[in-house]
């Protein structure tokens, strides 16, 4: 990865204004940088193509996973499972992803019943039923239990503890 700090000028004229649309949801969020503004740039070494069978490279990336046994071989038929997706608002292939996983937690030979499917709301609205099928498919919402996280209801939340830095 090329890092590169950037400082885009000292005019904050209208003229001199970049314009960036991202992916957001299923639309596209656009933002203004002024060229006061400083930040850094960080661009790729080489360009690496996209993939052509997105859904094919995500198997076998599981099934031969980097310094890890498979997920099928860590599971057990008696585990309970919980897998975090990202919610409308980001650009994630999740009906590609989670699909995937489900099917290596099936052939582990955990049950339908013990995965949950949680949506990272983080302190966005909760989704609604439409976004979670746009997100996982109808099948994955009819067959699995699926719910939002719910940052702000200290019912739901479980104290863990700190990291090794002190984080909570």
């Amino acid at each position: 990865m090329l890092q590169i700090n950037v400082s885009l000028g000292q005019s904050n004229s209208w003229e001199n204004r970049s314009v960036y649309r991202v992916p957001f949801g299923k639309d596209r969020l656009e933002f203004v940088l002024w060229p006061s503004m400083r930040g850094t740039l960080l661009e790729s070494k080489k360009e690496i193509p996209p993939l052509t069978a997105p859904a094919t490279a995500i198997r076998q990336a599981l099934a031969s996973p980097v310094g890890s046994v498979p997920l099928r071989q860590l599971a057990r038929p008696g585990d309970r499972v919980c897998l975090v997706f990202t919610d409308a608002t980001r650009a994630c292939p999740d009906a590609l992803l989670v699909p995937a996983l489900l099917e290596e937690l099936y052939r582990a030979g955990v049950p339908d019943e013990h995965i949950t499917l949680l949506c990272g709301t983080g302190l966005h609205r909760p989704s609604t039923r439409d976004e979670k099928v746009a997100k996982l498919g109808v099948s994955v919402v009819d067959r699995y239990r699926v719910m939002d996280h719910a940052a702000q209801d200290n019912a739901q939340l479980v104290y863990l503890g700190t990291t090794a830095s002190g984080t909570p």
